[in-house]
């Protein structure tokens, strides 16, 4: 499988033409007849590439266009135009509202795989270099800023389905003392197999991320009290009994202290607001003596 490709057209001859085109090439190809269907298939199925008919009634291609390209979650998609208006004036229109590329009409089978070839090639450089960007090089999990961004999405996607979502900030006891006694690579040795225990410890879907230092973060969507109860224990109880082998035949074990907000969409609370209230639960797991997991949501707050 080559990849995924989404072709908007509302000639069903010329949905059918590009389909088999890239479906003989090994493509997953879904298909839209107008543009105000585009940006939500676009969210859904996340394609690789997306093939776009200028000429169409109601929104035309250029519209659509600069619709997705206006929308953080896509705008990183090439889009080739395909359209049979090849005049400099249009085609000049086509990149200055974020067109990767065009494809001329009539449709020649050679130059659409030659395109979408090269448009595949910017979107694999693409995702490379954001990968770096936006991993913790020592973990590989995600880094700081990475990990609030994609909070602060999620966030705002379960506003708007009235869903919950649970932050929880989890740091490592005493990691100075292991830096101290045992050396930096000891404590890089630590940092990873917490990091692994953790990205094996969530569901597909959560977010996991390094939060600085020795501090790491969940985001859980759609996660209620006693779920996220449950998998945190899990997880501190995991650490607990995990032997760390930091090299020379020496093994240590650690703790971690963990503290859980649970946010209901209905108390319409920010991203910052929801952090801040999971990191007090983190220093009251670590003031009530460690190893421990502490919890709170609005409710618990107000009494």
């Amino acid at each position: 499988m080559n990849g995924k490709i989404l072709i908007v057209d509302d000639h069903r001859l010329n949905v059918k033409l590009l389909t088999d085109i890239l479906e003989d090439e090994d493509f997953i190809v879904y298909s839209a007849d107008n543009g105000l269907a585009v940006l939500e298939m676009t969210l859904k199925f996340q394609p690789d590439i997306i093939l776009l008919d200028v000429m169409m009634p109601g929104m035309d291609g250029f519209e659509v266009c600069k619709l997705l390209k206006d929308n953080d979650e896509v705008n990183d998609i090439p889009i080739i135009m395909v359209t049979a208006k090849t005049e400099g004036v249009d085609i000049k229109k086509a990149l200055e509202y974020g067109a990767f590329d065009y494809i001329k009409k009539p449709i020649d089978e050679i130059e659409v795989i030659a395109r979408v070839q090269s448009a595949l090639r910017l979107k694999k450089n693409q995702d490379q270099l954001k990968e770096l960007a936006m991993k913790d090089g020592l973990t590989g999990l995600y880094n700081h800023a990475l990990l609030v961004e994609l909070f602060e999405k999620e966030l705002a996607k379960q506003q708007r389905i009235n869903g919950v979502i649970t932050f929880v900030m989890i740091d490592i006891d005493h990691f100075k003392r292991i830096n101290d006694t045992y050396g930096h690579i000891a404590g890089n040795i630590v940092l990873k197999e917490v990091a692994n225990i953790l990205r094996s410890s969530v569901r597909k879907g959560d977010i996991v991320g390094r939060y600085g230092g020795e501090e790491f973060s969940l985001v859980l969507p759609e996660t209620d009290k006693q779920d996220a109860l449950r998998m945190c224990e899990r997880i501190r109880d995991n650490i607990k009994e995990q032997s760390f082998n930091i090299g020379s035949e020496e093994s240590i074990h650690i703790t971690v202290s963990i503290g859980i907000f649970h946010n209901d969409s209905k108390d319409r609370m920010t991203g910052s607001e929801i952090i801040r209230k999971s990191d007090e639960r983190l220093y009251e797991a670590k003031a009530n003596g460690r190893n421990r997991v502490e919890y709170s949501d609005l409710k618990d707050e107000q009494v």
